[in-house]
């Protein structure tokens, strides 16, 4: 599969702002968990862990179909880099919702 550099950056950046509003979330209610702020930034990271489950969830099926067009070898790079990533987020992210719907009981 043939990848002009332009549009690998354009995958590139917009995978990045998919990407930055969760994280954000994540590092922000992090932060403010370090502080012991008393406005529930623990929301924040549930927040943003459950965004990036959706997220993966959507992106691990785009990369399947890609998949299944192309096959792994047929992939650039950056490509394959970003399934592995959006794998590891989809189980992250469907552990966060296993636990946050009770499924998964918290000692």
């Amino acid at each position: 599969m043939h990848i002009t550099k332009r549009r690998m950056w354009l995958e590139l950046g917009i995978n990045g702002l998919c990407l930055g509003f969760p994280l954000f979330l994540i590092i922000d209610g992090s932060v403010a968990l370090a502080q012991n702020d008393p406005f529930h930034p623990d929301v924040f990271i549930l927040f943003g862990l459950l965004m990036m489950g959706v997220l993966s969830l959507i992106m691990t099926g785009l990369t399947i179909s890609r998949l299944r067009a192309h096959g792994w070898r047929g992939l650039p790079h950056y490509q394959q880099g970003l399934a592995i990533f959006y794998l590891i987020w989809l189980v992250i992210g469907s552990l966060t919702w296993l636990v946050s719907l009770g499924i998964i009981p918290i000692k």
